[in-house]
């Protein structure tokens, strides 16, 4: 009987957690790369052509990892799925209020990134024109797949995830292809706002840093 009112209490306290507010719009603002910019050492040049968001968004998945919009997507603009980046979720794990950037999308989050990548690999980055398509070492298209944070609840405590995975192609070689995937996990209490914050950042460094490794081993 003790124990099972152990576990109540702390179901319920789960509730409390993730219920307060959890029917609203959350609005988040990620840090970019802690890397400083380089200026030197930059032998190479690169043009990142396009980047696009390919994630799929579900009406009502079946798994919280899927990205879905509160209301549906019929009723979501195409601006709502650039800046979503996950879902609230209450006590019994239904999906409640979204949480979304407050400034740029998705896809510009990650161009900041793999520009950053691409400095600390040696290449100096340039804007697209014809006359610099020409001379560029790289051109790259990035499809982003994966860019996404959820929660699964327990009794004790809960699990705090996001993931993100994006394919690289280079235009000018096309045998070359980097996949790039992370996924950070986190054990909390409770789910604040600070706290999709901190672990969408922890993800966004882990995935520049990987994606450094994969840049320079293609060399």
């Amino acid at each position: 009987y003790i124990m099972n009112k152990i576990l109540t209490t702390s179901l319920l306290m789960l509730m409390v957690t993730f219920s307060g507010c959890a029917t609203t719009r959350g609005v988040v603002t990620l840090g970019d790369s802690k890397v400083i910019k380089q200026t030197e050492n930059l032998n190479k040049t690169a043009i990142i052509r396009i980047v696009e968001d390919d994630r799929v968004f579900e009406d009502k998945p079946k798994t919280p990892n899927i990205p879905s919009l509160k209301g549906g997507l019929a009723a979501a603009t195409e601006d709502d799925k650039a800046k979503a980046i996950a879902r609230k979720r209450n006590g019994y794990g239904k999906a409640l209020g979204d949480i979304m950037l407050r400034e740029g999308t998705v896809a510009s989050t990650v161009q900041k990134r793999v520009e950053s990548a691409l400095n600390q690999s040696g290449y100096r980055v340039l804007t697209a024109s014809e006359q610099n398509n020409q001379k560029a070492d790289l051109i790259v298209s990035v499809n982003i797949t994966k860019f996404w944070s959820w929660v699964e609840l327990g009794f004790w405590a809960a699990k705090l995830n996001t993931e993100i995975e994006t394919t690289i192609l280079d235009e000018k070689n096309s045998a070359k292809k980097i996949v790039v995937e992370t996924k950070i996990t986190k054990s909390v209490q409770v789910v604040t706002g600070a706290m999709w914050i901190k672990n969408t950042n922890l993800a966004l460094d882990d995935y520049e840093a990987k994606l450094v490794t994969k840049l320079k081993e293609s060399n």
